[in-house]
């Protein structure tokens, strides 16, 4: 460890904290943790959601900052702050983002395996929704598929196949048509019995007693390719996702409201839903999985009938969906060309099993 004296370009920094965190505005402390790790600063998330206060007025104070707290407190949009204990990782991250920074004393890095997981490659989202998930601060719930295979018509169509996915992580599925991709999901959703193997979602295994109580969990966006006229609104559709719950009049509208604006379509809430166009519907469809309160969503060629702007459109919801509620989600789709631009982890499902 080496000590570099810091240069006092505030007032009182250089004493020692009495908190892990502390942040001020002005003179004023506005904010404080006592937890530790990565902890406080998601504390402080929290805490900025609720505030008017505007970040770049703050001066964070924190005890240790190594490459992963850099790009939390960029991030959070915080652009002075002290560090007892800085890491030499942190600071490309502070100099990249034009972020003012002293410190006390300086290490050539942490010894903490998180600080080893955030690479170069990583942009600072990136690195938000790769460290929100290793705290375990996601909605979502794993899902895992265990030598399972599936028959249809006495074809197997999924043969053995596995794979593991952690809370709020997501995870493309392509192939050719007729590759089994949206038997995979029926399977998931306990639509498709399944001749071998186990699948289980959160604590749940799929077909149990206890998944069968609890199946809300999951959310199915399908494609849209049925056309009918069927009279039933865009809001009754996001209620659907209620299910039976016993809830009043005005926490139902409450919750379809909220959900159906958080997905930009609380505009069509009247509009009769086979009248939307498809990026409306894939829309409303994820506002009934909101509404749910879905922990797993389970997408189903998603891009099938949109134009281009419908295709923009639900790129940036996926992605806000992930920053915000980071549910789980499987998506299966042969556009190539547009999941290159979601940048999830992907596998190609041939033969019964994913490669």
């Amino acid at each position: 460890m080496r000590r570099t004296k810091s240069v006092n370009l505030w007032p009182n920094i250089n004493e020692a904290l009495e908190h892990s965190l502390i942040v001020r505005l002005n003179a004023q402390t506005v904010f404080t943790s006592d937890q530790h790790w990565l902890y406080p600063l998601f504390e402080l998330e929290d805490f900025l959601k609720h505030s008017e206060l505007s970040t770049s007025d703050l001066f964070l104070s924190d005890k240790i900052a190594g490459k992963a707290a850099a790009c939390l407190i960029v991030f959070l949009g915080i652009k002075r702050c002290h560090i007892e204990l800085l890491s030499e990782r942190a600071i490309p991250v502070f100099k990249a983002n034009q972020i003012e920074f002293t410190y006390d004393h300086l290490v050539d890095h942490i010894q903490c395996r998180t600080e080893d997981l955030i690479t170069d490659k990583m942009n600072i989202s990136d690195a938000y929704l790769f460290l929100r998930k290793r705290a375990g601060r996601v909605q979502g719930l794993s899902v895992k598929m265990e030598n399972v295979s599936v028959r249809i018509e006495e074809k197997l169509v999924i043969n053995q196949l596995n794979f593991d996915l952690g809370r709020g992580e997501q995870l493309i599925i392509h192939g050719a048509n007729g590759a089994g991709k949206t038997t995979l999901l029926r399977s998931l959703l306990g639509f498709i019995p399944i001749v071998d193997g186990s699948i289980k979602i959160g604590d749940y295994f799929v077909g149990s007693d206890l998944w069968k109580v609890n199946r809300s969990i999951i959310g199915y966006v399908h494609q849209e390719n049925i056309k009918n006229n069927f009279p039933i609104s865009s809001g009754e559709v996001v209620q659907i996702g209620l299910g039976k719950s016993r809830i009043s009049k005005s926490e139902t509208d409450y919750r379809i409201e909220v959900a159906m604006r958080r997905t930009g379509s609380f505009h069509l809430i009247e509009q009769p839903y086979h009248s939307l166009s498809g990026g409306e519907k894939q829309r409303v469809s994820l506002a009934r999985c909101l509404c749910q309160n879905a922990r797993v969503f389970l997408l189903d060629e998603p891009t099938s009938f949109l134009d281009q702007q419908g295709k923009d459109g639900l790129l940036l919801l996926l992605h806000e969906l992930s920053q915000n509620e980071a549910p789980t989600m499987v998506l299966v789709s042969h556009d190539l060309q547009w999941i290159e631009q979601l940048n999830w982890p992907r596998k190609e499902l041939k033969g019964g099993r994913l490669c």
